[in-house]
């Protein structure tokens, strides 16, 4: 890269990298519990990994539906970024991310263009609403449900405007201002809708925003006064959100939620029918990622049949390389807008994105409602609840079929409805390289989709299939509405010109009955209705059983001293079995089996055994699974079940341990591991050099490592002493120390426990027991032996050690020869004190504190160990 080119992608990043991360409340973060778990468990386990100093608090619960709340830190004790990672290990946490600050999507107003050119105007570049109009207006669906627009907004609407006032909606089950929850749904007095921050119903602002954004969906029809929406009647909803923080767009899309699932449940009793909410405001190059809940809220109204239509970014940016939120989010319940104008081209100050964007719709110079009375509006703020009252109309069509849909299920009617809007729209050269769909809002196009598919007998929905266990006969099954009298089926082997049909099947399931083995077929369903027949359902497949593999689930069960279980799923294509058992020596055995289980009685104790299990029969088959085990009899280490503990994330953990013979490379693996093909022998009272290296697949961390060792051998790791080793500082490669095995130590083959932990501050080290988000754990088997030179009897009659207790010194008589060393351990195993090349016959033991101590004497090969009292 040339010098001026090199400068140009520097000013790049700054302008686009730096100065676009979305801005978020200083010293909040959100956080998702989950079910039965209380914000003061929260808060006292962030106090016990994080310490007093960050002042982490409840502030307020967000939504008690999706179990949010806020929470408070001092952000200058402790990072955004580090406390959201904390958040993320504590096991009660479902998601924590940042409080994002948003901004209306608004833009300053321009000159006239035309009075309401959006709804109909003679070079066809609008919405053709007039051609809709001549079907439906809007306001109650074919099964009497009146229709509800949630709007969402920070400023909330002057409802009260001549044009809106009739549309306006009010909840009539809750009697307003006498301080009750007569409706049962949360919210005391919500009788005009919701104040987010007031906890009230006081929803009108002094801003025209959200008045204009009303104006859009549903200013009043054919009243003689003003201007029209898209829908001449339709319920306008009012949530004033207030702030401009991420909590409160939570906490505002939770109202609608409450009410349509109040709705859903009770029959229409209660609640309100609200079909879709409208964002008119964003953040810009928001995240998706760091907006987990945000996001997450989409589907969550969308499960009870609520679409949300949200304004992209009033900036001309790719939104699918620079983020921005909520037109990012990836939900498929999100329907997202970009602005157009009378030409059909998007505005140049919007964002656009082959993936992210839906669909164009127009807000440039649009003619509508405001506070004081009419006038232009520009921006995707003003775009976006033309969609919105789009989804409205159609929800007003006359069809009763798709209504049988909402009421059974409406997550897939909401689905349903977003294709007909998206499948619609005027296809456009340019928005066929800027938007997902290709083209621009068309409501009359969408209406015709909708009732085109519509009529009184629809297709089975939502097939799936299910095989009856070892046979090759599986039932379909499928969603019909009450209308349906009988449904025909056909079905054929994938890549074959001729179905097999099968008619005048009454009720929602069909029994297909021996069909070929290891075949793909696929099927599709239609409706049969007084006379009136529906479309063939798209063709869905499925794959039967038969193939000819090896098992592809095999399990070593009941492992005892000398024998074990293997087990295995059985393979319908096999004729029976071979399994090969392969010992450490290189002992194979090898036996056939008709049933899916082999007993072997035949192993030795403590061996190390591989088992391969292959099914006898003719195809080209994968590699058959390997399966490795110990028998028990080596001692604690592979007898005894110990705690569990474990890393929980692939990107950190532990990539080479070496320790005596052991040098053991792994790669990223789940969390935990039991190697057993790497071991070594420690000798009681020797000291040795542990390494210990972190990996990574992509960006370092510091890890905190500790490693333990069961020395007596009773399963635990609960005593002080089996702490082995302690890394004296984090790191992002390796750590490195001495282990010290301590004469208290038991011989035999014990388990020694190697963790590893993202080290984020310095009381995050890992424990013998438990889980943790970020890291790794090996455990491996290590056997203490005593001392490979052994005390030399000569040397124990002409060595004599006095006198015992001691108080400051110690005495040593040499008839057998000069002490060369004389080293001295605590009960822990701790060298405290060594003293080489000894002259004399004394050694001070003046620095020890009063105790029993470990003394060993060593000249040349010659070893005594001795105990003394210090007092």
């Amino acid at each position: 890269m040339n010098k001026i080119l090199a400068i140009a992608a520097f000013l790049f990043v700054v302008q686009f990298g730096l100065a676009q991360k979305p801005a978020t409340v200083f010293g909040e973060v959100l956080v998702q519990l989950k079910p039965g778990v209380t914000p003061n468990q929260i808060e006292k386990a962030v106090e016990e990994e994080l310490g007093i100093l960050p002042s982490f608090k409840l502030t307020s619960s967000v939504s008690d539906y999706m179990g949010v709340w806020l929470f408070s830190f001092d952000e200058h004790a402790i990072s955004k970024a580090d406390m959201l990672r904390t958040l993320s290990t504590i096991s009660g946490v479902s998601i924590a991310q940042a409080n994002h600050i948003i901004e209306d999507r608004i833009v300053p107003d321009d000159p006239f263009f035309g009075q309401q050119w959006h709804h109909f105007q003679a070079n066809d570049h609008d919405i053709d609403s007039d051609l809709a109009w001549e079907i439906t207006t809007g306001g109650v669906t074919a099964s009497g449900d009146t229709i509800v627009v949630c709007i969402v907004e920070t400023g909330g609407a002057k409802w009260d405007v001549p044009d809106l006032i009739d549309n306006h909606w009010v909840n009539i089950h809750e009697i307003p201002g006498n301080g009750i929850d007569d409706d049962g749904n949360g919210y005391i007095d919500d009788y005009h809708g919701w104040n987010i921050v007031g906890q009230n119903d006081q929803v009108i602002g002094t801003s025209s925003h959200g008045t204009q954004v009303s104006s859009m969906v549903g200013s009043t029809g054919n009243n003689a006064t003003g201007v029209t929406g898209v829908n001449w009647n339709v319920k306008l909803m009012q949530v004033r959100m207030g702030g401009v923080s991420e909590a409160n767009v939570i906490a505002a899309y939770t109202y609608p939620l409450i009410m349509r699932k109040l709705y859903n449940e009770t029959g229409g009793e209660r609640g309100a029918f609200v079909v879709v909410t409208n964002s008119s405001w964003g953040t810009n190059y928001g995240q998706p990622a760091d907006a987990p809940l945000w996001c997450a809220m989409y589907d969550s109204l969308g499960v009870y049949g609520i679409l949300s239509a949200g304004a992209t970014a009033n900036i001309n940016v790719n939104v699918d390389e620079m983020g921005d939120l909520p037109t990012a989010c990836p939900s498929d319940y999100l329907v997202t807008v970009t602005n157009t104008n009378s030409s059909d081209v998007k505005v140049s100050s919007s964002g656009y994105g082959l993936a992210t964007i839906d669909l164009g719709a127009p807000g440039n110079q649009v003619y509508l409602a405001n506070n004081n009375g009419y006038g232009n509006a520009t921006g995707t703020s003003f775009s976006t609840p033309c969609v919105s009252g789009a989804i409205a109309l159609l929800y007003s069509a006359p069809c009763t079929s798709f209504m049988g849909l909402v009421n059974s299920d409406p997550a897939v009617a909401a689905l349903q409805m977003k294709s007909y809007i998206l499948n619609g729209v005027d296809q456009t050269e340019l928005l066929q390289t800027q938007t997902l769909s290709g083209g621009r809002l068309n409501v009359y196009n969408g209406l015709l989709q909708m009732l085109e598919q519509c009529g009184s007998c629809m297709s089975p929905m939502s097939p799936f299939v299910t095989q009856e266990p070892n046979t090759l006969n599986y039932t379909l099954q499928w969603a019909s509405m009450s209308s349906v009298e009988e449904v025909e089926l056909r079905y054929r082997i994938q890549g074959e010109s001729v179905w097999t049909e099968v008619t005048n099947i009454e009720g929602n399931t069909y029994v297909l009955s021996s069909l070929a083995a290891c075949s793909t077929y696929e099927y599709q369903l239609r409706s049969l209705c007084a006379g009136e027949e529906s479309e063939w359902t798209e063709v869905f497949s499925f794959e039967t059983d038969g193939c000819c593999m090896h098992p592809d689930y095999v399990l070593i069960s009941s492992i005892e001293d000398t024998s074990a279980f293997v087990v295995w799923l059985p393979v319908m294509a096999a004729n029976g079995y071979t399994v090969i058992v392969t010992s450490e020596s290189g002992v194979v055995n090898t036996f056939n089996s008709v049933d899916p289980v082999l007993y072997m009685d035949f192993l030795e104790p403590c061996t190390h055994y591989e088992v391969i299990v292959l099914s006898n029969c003719e195809g080209d088959m994968p590699e058959p699974i390997l399966k490795s085990f110990i028998t028990t009899g080596c001692g604690p280490c592979t007898d005894l079940e110990y705690c569990y503990a474990a890393g929980g994330n692939n990107t950190e953990f532990i990539q080479r341990v070496v320790l005596g013979d052991i040098d053991h490379v792994s790669g990223a693996g789940t969390g935990y591991n039991f190697i057993t093909d790497a071991t070594t022998e420690l000798e009681i009272g020797g000291s040795y050099t542990i390494q210990c290296y972190a990996g990574f697949p992509q960006q370092p961390y510091n890890q905190n490592f500790r490693v333990w060792i069961d020395y007596n051998g009773d399963g635990e790791f609960q005593h002080p002493d089996e702490m082995a080793f302690d890394a004296a500082a984090p790191t992002n490669s390796m750590a490195s120390g001495t282990i010290t095995i301590p004469f208290t130590a038991t011989e035999g083959t014990v388990r020694m426990r190697v963790a590893m932990r993202y080290a984020q501050f310095t009381n995050t080290e890992p424990n013998p027991c438990g889980t943790w988000t970020y890291g790794e754990v090996e455990d491996y088997c290590v056997t203490l032996v005593a001392p490979i030179v052994g005390v030399n009897e000569s040397a124990m009659k002409t060595w004599r050690v006095y006198p015992n207790p001691a108080h400051d010194m110690v005495y040593i008589e040499q008839s057998g020869g000069a002490v060369q060393q004389v080293i001295i351990y605590d009960q822990q195993g701790r060298l405290v004190l060594q003293q080489d090349n000894v002259t004399g016959n004394s050694v001070s033991i003046e620095s020890l504190q009063p105790g029993v101590y470990s003394l060993m004497l060593r000249s040349g090969d010659e070893i005594q160990i001795t105990g003394i009292i210090k007092f």
